[in-house]
Parts: C-alpha cells; sequence; structure tokens
C-alpha cells in the first residue's frame, strides 16, 4: 500500500497499543530478530516505503514524497537489557496500570520507537510533508552506542537526526561521551611471604589511581563535568593466592565532552602517571566483540565521541515549536549518558537533538515503566516536527 493510499484510512496502530506490542516481544541485545520482523510488518501497515533490513538486522523505514530530500531521521533501538532485580509485574506483560505501562523496555526505548513510527506515519497521513522522512530500528545499542546506526547514515543522509532515549519529553541538545580505558602495570611475581624480591603491581595500581584522581578535567556549561572513574581492577593471574601478581588492569569509565579526542586523553593520563612516578604502565583503550543476530561480527574501539547543539540552532528551534504545538512544556537539557547521538552528530557533525517518552533513571530498573502521558505526547511532537521540517520543499 503507497503512503497515498494510507493517508484516506485511519492509522493501524496508535502509539500506546504499538508500545504495548513491541514490549511483549523479548529482544536482548543480539536477539531482535522477531522484533525487528513486527517492526517491518508495522511499518508496512502504517505506509512507510523503501523498507530494508542490513547485514546488522537494524530496520529502516521511509515516509513521504518518493525521490524527495530526506530532512529527518528518527532513530530507536530494539534491544533491551536483560531482567534483572525482583519485579512485581510480568517483565514482558506491557500492563497499564494507574497511568503506566510497566516492562522492560517501556522507557528504554521501545515507546520511542512506537511513538516515532507513529508520529511520522500521522505527518504523511495528513498529506503534510513535501520532503522524506526516515525511521530506524537498530539492533545493538545496549552494547555499543552508535554501531548500528553507523549502516543507516550510510544508507541515507538525512539533514537532522532525532534520538528518541528517554527524556520525559525534554528536548536534550548533548550529552557527554564515553571512553573506556584500561591501564596495565607490570610486577615481578614472589611468594607472598616473601614480597621484597617481587615488584607488586597492585602497589603501582594503588599510586596509579590516587595520582589520576587529581586530574584537572574540563568542563562545560551545558553538560558538566568531564569525569574519570575507575570501575573494576583484576590481578593477572586471578586469584592471585599467596603470589605477588604478574601485572594488574585497572578499567577506567571516561565521560568525555566536545573537542576531547582518544589521543588527547590518554596522553593527558600518560604524563599524570610519569609525573607521579608510576613505571611499567601502558593504556589503551578497550576492544569489544560483538555479534548481531543477523551473524555480524566486529572489533570496536569503545570511543563514543560527545556531542552539543546550540540552543538557537534552526533544529532546536524548529523542536521548540513542535513542542509548544503539541501544547507541552518547553524544556532544555543535556543527556547523563550515551546513545546513538555519538555517530550521527560526534563522528559525522549531523545536527542531532533529542527528545523521547519515559524517565531516564527508569532505564535498566526492575519494574521499569512509562507514562501513558508521555507515550501519547512523544508521539504529537514528532508529528509536529515531521511538518516543521519536512512540510516544505
Amino acid at each position: 500500500m503507497g503512503v497515498n493510499e494510507h493517508t484516506k484510512m485511519d492509522l493501524v496502530w496508535d502509539a500506546v497499543s504499538l508500545t504495548q506490542a513491541f514490549v511483549r516481544i523479548p529482544s536482548l541485545s543480539g536477539q531482535e530478530q522477531a522484533m525487528a520482523d513486527f517492526v517491518q510488518q508495522v511499518m508496512r501497515e502504517l505506509g512507510f516505503d523503501q523498507i530494508s533490513v542490513d547485514d546488522k538486522g537494524s530496520v529502516l523505514g521511509f515516509v513521504g514524497p518518493a525521490q524527495a530530500p530526506l530532512a529527518l531521521l528518527f532513530d530507536a533501538h530494539m534491544d533491551v537489557v536483560p531482567i534483572a532485580g525482583t519485579w512485581t509485574v510480568e517483565p514482558f506483560g506491557a500492563q497499564i496500570k494507574d497511568g503506566r505501562m510497566y516492562g522492560r523496555g517501556t522507557s528504554d526505548m521501545k515507546a520511542g520507537l512506537a511513538a516515532a513510527l507513529c508520529g511520522a506515519a500521522a505527518a504523511a497521513r495528513r498529506g503534510a510533508l513535501k520532503q522524506r522522512i526516515a525511521v530506524s530500528a537498530s539492533v545493538m545499542e545496549e552494547v555499543i552506542e552508535g554501531y548500528a546506526l553507523s549502516h543507516a547514515l550510510e544508507q541515507c543522509t538525512p539533514a537532522a537526526v532525532v534520538i528518541c532515549e528517554p527524556s520525559r519529553l525534554r528536548i536534550m541538545v548533548g550529552q557527554k561521551g564515553r571512553q573506556e580505558i584500561l591501564l596495565r602495570l607490570q610486577g615481578r611475581p614472589a611468594h607472598a611471604a616473601l614480597p621484597h624480591l617481587g615488584v607488586n603491581p597492585i602497589q603501582a595500581a594503588a599510586k596509579a589511581i590516587s595520582a589520576l584522581q587529581t586530574l584537572d578535567l574540563p568542563k562545560d556549561a551545558q553538560v558538566g563535568q568531564a569525569l574519570l572513574v575507575p570501575t573494576d581492577i583484576i590481578s593477572d593471574p586471578h586469584p592471585s593466592i599467596s603470589l605477588i601478581p604478574s601485572s594488574v588492569t585497572v578499567r577506567f569509565d571516561r565521560r568525555t565532552l566536545v573537542g576531547e579526542s582518544s589521543e588527547s586523553v590518554l596522553k593527558q593520563m600518560e604524563q599524570c602517571l610519569q609525573g607521579a612516578g608510576v613505571e611499567g604502565f601502558s593504556l589503551e583503550l578497550v576492544d569489544s566483540q560483538v555479534q548481531t543476530y543477523t551473524g555480524q561480527q566486529a572489533s570496536l574501539e569503545r570511543d563514543l565521541p560527545a556531542w552539543r547543539l546550540d540552543e538557537s540552532a534552526p533544529l532546536a528551534q524548529a523542536m521548540v515549536q513542535a513542542v509548544q504545538q503539541a501544547g507541552r512544556v518547553v524544556e532544555m537539557d543535556t543527556w547523563w549518558f550515551c546513545t546513538n547521538g555519538s555517530e550521527s552528530a560526534g563522528r559525522r557533525g549531523i545536527p542531532t537533538i533529542g527528545l523521547g517518552p519515559g524517565e531516564e533513571a527508569q532505564a535498566h530498573t526492575a519494574d521499569e515503566s512509562v507514562a501513558i502521558d508521555d507515550v501519547l505526547g512523544a508521539k504529537d511532537i514528532y508529528e509536529q516536527l515531521c511538518i516543521q521540517l519536512a512540510g516544505q520543499a
């Protein structure tokens, strides 16, 4: 069914019922095939065309006049984190009570995907589009941000991108980046009863961690302070019983700001450690191995750039108008976590903005939920944004 035919009909799905249907499909990272199959079906029913599944398993679909420029791409990931903690509701039940829907992925972020699909389809149904709109339903975001969206952005070149991560309908104009860094410290093994015969890398690790906490990290007025946090430490061998270990590895989570690179971050850390007299160390980015449900494998460095959009930028102002036209309160903020915007804005420089239903603090929690009003609001805002940005040639 073409878009023109579809404009004569009521929408097959509304954002709330579609969110329920999505939540009832378990789709852990690397296990999204059933969800991807259903998203394709929904896109067809909503009037999308040029629907495709890439080699990683992400789904991409379009609405609006064929051959017209692509004004906007909405991105929402299909994967969810595993069930953890004590739940009082069925994790994949999508139960609605007291104005909220409960279930894994409600806030993070199947409501965002449902709202984007329904919002874009509603704008097309009104005959208001003179340019194209795309929706990307991406895989593996919970494992490595940006990996899947990169392929969608190789297939199409949108003028702007909307990241549909939860924001309580606040307009998100940036995020910190993230690097995962390994500090390896070499020792010399010896019996723990004769420590003077060895070199203990644990003591060097303690010295290194203390030194690195004194680093003067940059700060940004919008997204806040850069951070360096040790998150893991392990000896080799592990456990090292009655033995001075051969080496120790410390993992750091480095939250970066716009303008910082892996080279500049590692150089700053190296100079700090040398200045503190730490010896026998090496620094490197974490290299992650991923495999999608399609069997695609990749080795990816954990280097996810920060991004920021000026509040006066045309995309930000178009979102302000869309929020107002949807009858919602305009608030601007930045995310404290990483998103696929690291790829669209951080690496490729495509104007990117965020807004989504749900609360950031609900992500990955037991009894995860989303307010029904947020789902409806997001759909209306997305519809208005489509008209704002694609309603003129």
